[in-house]
């Protein structure tokens, strides 16, 4: 006797409408979440690895682009500051020109002092707080004229034809940054650059040969050590009171502040050998020292330059002057060329990181038009489940029969 029986036929029908059940709420979940899943769990080993992978590595490359960005955006800044710098050496060349036409100018001292000032400006340039040109030491100032410029320590005199790097503060740490795994960029430039120097040294020789000035033989080790200097200074007959046992910038402040404003001043310089000395001036005019505190000035009169010298010690500062023209442009390129590089750099990036983002939607998210087509096709299908389980559940057996 065949044995007769609607069990397996039945669990088959809910086992298939089961699983048509199970793959509809998938895809109703990925139809309202626009999402393959929900967690890594669901959406597999080897998806779930692909997908971290991409997120990382679009990190990456979004650390790389904004790098890049902000670096080409300091390089744009510091072009911006080498280009001012030629032109304040532009100036300079028009007023050198000038006063070689006209030696007796009585303003070419504060003249190139006010370019002086204008180059320090840019020199000591900030993009967000940090020096641009100071190398790594970016919190300080890298130009700083207090000790500028250095003399000759066997001639005790401002040598105009030796470079001169004692205004720079920073170090010698040329800026560079990681832009990817392979890559780094070099675009620093400190303002011991030759370009700057050049600049610098090419206003300070005209204000060296546009004033009068004389440097002590008695030395310190450093501006603020104590000194056994003490008594007076007389200049043109104006006498001075130089302290006792003080440093020799405490003088050069006391004899500043007794000057009051007179034409005569005091600074303190170095000299080629790392000695520190007291360095008076009395602008244009002739000087007459008398030394009792021991500083070793000379007591014989300094005349300022003859109108011959001055012409050519002006001669050779546009010798000076036309070098750091030509310099600082080639100096300017070179920013040029590291911005450009940064810029493409950033735009490769960028472009990589769309690529990326692009393969990370292929791992994580659904084809909203394909996803809504299975939907339909599983309710379908689920609905004819349920109408196959209502007819099982309706046969008997004197209807098979």
């Amino acid at each position: 006797m065949q044995p007769i029986s609607s069990a397996n036929l039945y669990t088959q029908t809910i086992n298939d409408a089961l699983t048509v059940q199970s793959q509809w709420a998938v895809a109703e979940s990925q139809q309202a979440s626009g999402l393959q899943a929900q967690d890594f769990g669901t959406l597999g080993g080897s998806s779930s690895r692909e997908l971290l992978n991409l997120q990382a590595e679009i990190s990456q490359s979004q650390n790389w682009a904004t790098v890049a960005q902000t670096t080409a955006s300091t390089t744009q800044a510091m072009y911006s500051s080498v280009g001012t710098m030629a032109s304040v050496v532009n100036k300079l060349q028009v007023l050198i020109s000038q006063s070689m036409a006209s030696p007796n100018n009585s303003d070419l001292l504060q003249e190139a002092q006010q370019l002086q000032s204008a180059l320090v400006t840019q020199v000591n340039a900030q993009v967000g707080g940090s020096y641009l040109f100071a190398g790594s030491n970016s919190s300080l100032a890298p130009a700083d004229l207090t000790h500028y410029p250095a003399i000759n320590a066997t001639t005790n005199a401002y040598n105009p034809a030796a470079p001169d790097t004692s205004y720079y503060t920073g170090d010698n740490k040329v800026l560079s940054v990681q832009v990817n795994l392979q890559q780094t960029v070099n675009y620093g430039v400190t303002a011991d650059n030759p370009a700057i120097e050049e600049a610098m040294r090419a206003i300070q020789q005209v204000a060296s040969a546009a004033q009068v000035s004389e440097a002590s033989t008695q030395t310190a080790p450093s501006p603020t050590a104590p000194t056994n200097f003490g008594g007076t200074l007389t200049v043109n007959g104006v006498t001075y009171n130089v302290p006792s046992n003080a440093s020799l910038q405490q003088i050069a402040t006391a004899l500043n502040g007794q000057a009051n404003g007179n034409g005569f001043s005091a600074q303190v310089v170095p000299d080629s050998a790392g000695q520190f000395h007291l360095q008076i001036a009395n602008g244009m005019n002739a000087m007459t020292v008398n030394d009792s505190a021991g500083l070793g000035f000379n007591t014989a009169s300094v005349q300022p330059l003859s109108t011959a010298a001055l012409t050519g010690a002006l001669q050779n500062a546009l010798t000076t002057a036309n070098k750091a023209e030509s310099d600082l442009s080639n100096l300017q390129q070179n920013i040029s060329n590291s911005s450009s590089q940064l810029t493409a750099i950033h735009d490769q990036q960028t472009s990589f990181v769309t690529y990326l983002q692009t393969s990370l939607s292929n791992v994580k998210d659904v084809d909203t038009a394909a996803v809504a087509s299975k939907v339909q096709q599983y309710q379908t299908q689920l609905q004819a489940s349920f109408l196959a389980v209502s007819s099982l559940t309706k046969l008997s057996l004197a209807q098979f029969l």
